[in-house]
């Protein structure tokens, strides 16, 4: 089972959550798809609720290191 960071599962993550999606693809230009995207999107993510909302999100990357994700 993949291992998800529980800030996921806070109230006050899903109230921004919205919000931080679309900080997300605007940050990256738009919805990358293809191999990779995932990690561009998390790198964008865990800056975004450091910066804006001083949030520590860890990626599934991070939290699943034998893992291996495209």
């Amino acid at each position: 089972m993949i291992k998800q960071d529980p800030v996921e599962q806070s109230e006050e993550y899903k109230a921004i959550w919205p919000e931080v999606e679309q900080k997300i693809y605007a940050r990256v230009g738009g919805k990358p798809s293809g191999m990779g995207a995932c990690f561009l999107l998390w790198k964008a993510k865990k800056a975004i609720l450091k910066e804006d909302y001083g949030i520590d999100w860890k990626s599934p990357a991070e939290l699943n290191p034998g893992v291996k994700f495209d």
